[in-house]
């Protein structure tokens, strides 16, 4: 299947894979199986109304997890989706934007003690 070869590819290049669905999950999984490194990447936009997603869910974290990796497999959203083509994806991204962008510009304990200081 061309997901599983294109989120093999893209945990070679450490890039992020937004994982959106049953069957994106599905294809996750199996790249897991063959790549227990890419589970590091995922990030699941939606929580499918699909109960397979839950069974391929359990087996990527039982995957990352005899493996030492850690993996977050709460999905961002849950709204009882089930429109596909992408649309719980589309619907994440300001959300993950919003966290990444929060988390670049959060300042550190040190960087408001210098504030204070004067430093």
């Amino acid at each position: 299947c061309s997901m599983v070869g294109g989120m093999l590819e893209a945990s070679k290049h450490d890039v992020a894979i937004l994982v959106d669905g049953f069957i994106v999950t599905t294809a996750a999984m199996i790249a897991c199986m063959i790549d227990p490194m890419v589970s590091r990447l995922l990030l699941f936009s939606t929580k499918s109304t699909e109960k397979g997603q839950v069974i391929a869910i359990t087996t990527i974290t039982k995957i990352a997890t005899a493996n030492s990796i850690p993996v977050h497999t709460k999905p961002a959203l849950d709204m009882g989706l089930r429109m596909g083509e992408a649309s719980g994806c589309i619907t994440s991204v300001p959300l993950l934007r919003s966290a990444c962008a929060t988390i670049a510009s959060l300042a550190t304990l040190n960087d408001v003690m210098c504030l204070e200081m004067g430093k």
